[in-house]
């Protein structure tokens, strides 16, 4: 603003000089208007004096050569009158008097032209000349009176110009130099502002350089893929390690597409993209899976952040893309997954053998126990009945419970029967021995599954029920099983007071916050690599599972082996 200021200022002073110098020219061009007319107004008069003394002359001595002012006079004076009325053309009032006096100095010439032939070859007076001098004398006067009057307002009129004219030029030169003068104190008061803002800027500039230094040094060092794409989505820009997770060489990497990076479809990654620029909403921990180029058969996991870049005016035309290697964390996911699975595996096997024990062993030598008893109970007196009887009783609920214990551990329609049959004698004896009314809904022609995925649908119906008795005080339960060629789900609904929220929201996190039976069962679907998911609220729990039919042939690889230590 002072920079334009002064500018201004100084065009302004520029104007005011070529003003100053306009009025100063035509100001001396009226002072020399009025000087011509003075020296013109001085001719005329001293023509008109010329005219009167020749004559006087010629009268006293009778020579006619002095006539020649009076000729010459008569020439000059008509001349002299015409550039007077020219010089003031522009004064109405000038024109006035310049009739009279011409009328006058006109009366006069006429007067001594009328007196002259009387006065040829005499040279005394008469009294016609006396009157004519006397005429002429009085004429004489009042046109020099009136040739006076004109010089005295030239020369006032001169005196006004000149006195305008200095104080114009006074005026103009005050202003010029109080515009110089401002101009110049905003000039240097701009060039301190100018000489403060370089000291910032290159202050700035040092910050920003230090910045950019720091955020290159984080860029190029950094362990974790930093990649730039422009408003086409194709790479521009990287750090060291992004070549190495993608397994390309940077000649490689640079121009690439999102898509042919990441191996994701063209069509679904560039309208991911196209919606963070529009929206300026960054994506984050995005996970992607992708088989390297430079090693086929090798999938990398990464966990991918997408952010917006903008630039000068507001507007996003770059990406900025932060990648993190989680191969070496989902490796050992998998692997752990696979103990897990392992582990499960291991417990049901476990459970079968002790199953098979109990009922091979045990369950033998109750029944040969309760043979013998009856033998007894023959050859006894009538007083031993009683307590053979209650022994008899004893036997029969040992049996019975080592039954249920083999039934539940492992029961053997599972094998033998398959899924279907095993859920419904499982059902049927919950709410025989809880009290709690439970529907199942199975098809009916649902097939024999994989032993694995049959296994785990009946640990998750049993952890289920289990909790159901447990915890839930539902008044009743509902099973739903539902099978395609594809996968098997399974849905059981209670209608008690539902799962506390601080257990909930560990159903998808941590296994060690959860109980044993969720966490197993989480286990059990996630090996399976189907989906496990528990919705409670206040007026119940439902526990889903889906499991895909197209299982790997190692889950559970120890069952051959267990199998066949129990043979």
């Amino acid at each position: 603003m002072a920079f334009a200021v002064a500018v201004v200022l100084l065009i302004g002073s520029s104007v005011l000089l070529y003003r100053a110098t306009t009025r100063q020219r035509a100001g001396d061009s009226l002072v020399a208007h009025t000087h011509q007319v003075e020296t013109v107004i001085e001719d005329l008069g001293s023509e008109v004096f010329k005219a009167s003394n020749s004559r006087r002359a010629f009268i006293i001595t009778g020579n006619e050569s002095l006539l020649g002012g009076y000729h010459s006079a008569v020439q000059n004076i008509p001349q002299g009158l015409a550039h007077l009325r020219r010089l003031t053309s522009d004064s109405a009032e000038r024109q006035r008097e310049l009739d009279t006096i011409q009328a006058d100095i006109e009366k006069e010439l006429a007067l001594i032209s009328s007196s002259l032939p009387a006065g040829v070859g005499w040279t005394s007076s008469s009294d016609q000349e006396i009157r004519v001098t006397l005429q002429t004398a009085e004429i004489e006067s009042r046109v020099q009176e009136s040739l006076q009057r004109l010089r005295t307002e030239e020369d006032e009129l001169l005196r006004r110009r000149q006195e305008a004219a200095g104080a114009n030029y006074q005026r103009t030169l005050h202003m010029i130099t109080a515009s110089f003068v401002i101009a110049l104190v905003l000039l240097l008061a701009q060039m301190i502002l100018l000489s403060h803002q370089f000291t910032r800027h290159e202050r700035t500039e040092t910050v920003a350089r230090q910045s950019q230094e720091i955020v290159d040094a984080f860029f190029s060092s950094s362990t974790v893929g930093f990649v730039i794409f422009d408003s086409k989505f194709r790479c521009t820009r990287f750090n060291e390690a992004f070549p190495r997770m993608a397994g390309l060489s940077p000649e490689q990497l640079r121009g690439k597409t999102a898509s042919e990076i990441f191996h994701e479809h063209r069509m679904h990654s560039d309208r991911l993209l196209q919606e963070i620029l529009r929206t300026g909403k960054p994506v984050l921990d995005r996970e992607v899976s992708a088989d390297l180029t430079a090693k086929p058969g090798e999938v990398r996991h990464w966990l991918v952040n997408y952010f917006p870049i903008r630039e000068d005016g507001g507007v996003f035309t770059q990406l900025g893309i932060i990648v993190v290697d989680v191969t070496a964390r989902r490796n050992a996911e998998e692997a752990l997954r696979k103990l897990s699975g392992r582990l499960l595996g291991i417990q049901d096997q476990e459970r079968r053998r002790i199953a098979r024990e109990l009922h091979d062993s045990l369950g033998q030598y109750l029944v040969g126990l309760k043979i013998s008893l009856e033998m007894l109970a023959q050859s006894k007196p009538e007083a031993n009945a009683a307590i053979l009887a209650e022994c008899r009783d004893i036997l029969d609920k040992s049996i019975t419970e080592t039954r249920t214990l083999s039934h539940l551990l492992h029961p053997p329609l599972l094998d033998e029967a398959g899924f279907a049959s095993a859920a419904s004698w499982f059902v049927t004896g919950f709410s025989q021995r809880s009290g709690i009314p439970v529907s199942l809904d199975i098809p009916p022609d649902l097939p024999r599954l994989p032993e694995a995925v049959e296994i785990a649908l009946f640990r998750i119906l049993q952890e289920s029920l289990t909790n159901v008795h447990r915890h839930s005080h539902a008044a009743s339960a509902e099973i739903k099983v539902e099978a395609d060629a594809e996968q098997v789900s399974i849905d059981v609904k209670d209608h008690g007071r539902g799962i506390p929220g601080y257990i909930l929201r560990h159903v998808d996190g941590e296994g060690a916050k959860l109980g044993v039976g969720l966490a197993g069962m989480r286990e059990r679907i996630h090996e399976l690599g189907g989906v496990f998911e528990v919705v409670s609220n206040e007026q119940g729990t439902t526990v889903r599972a889906v499991v895909p039919l197209s299982i790997r042939e190692e889950v559970y690889p120890l069952h051959a082996g267990a199998e066949g230590s129990n043979g």
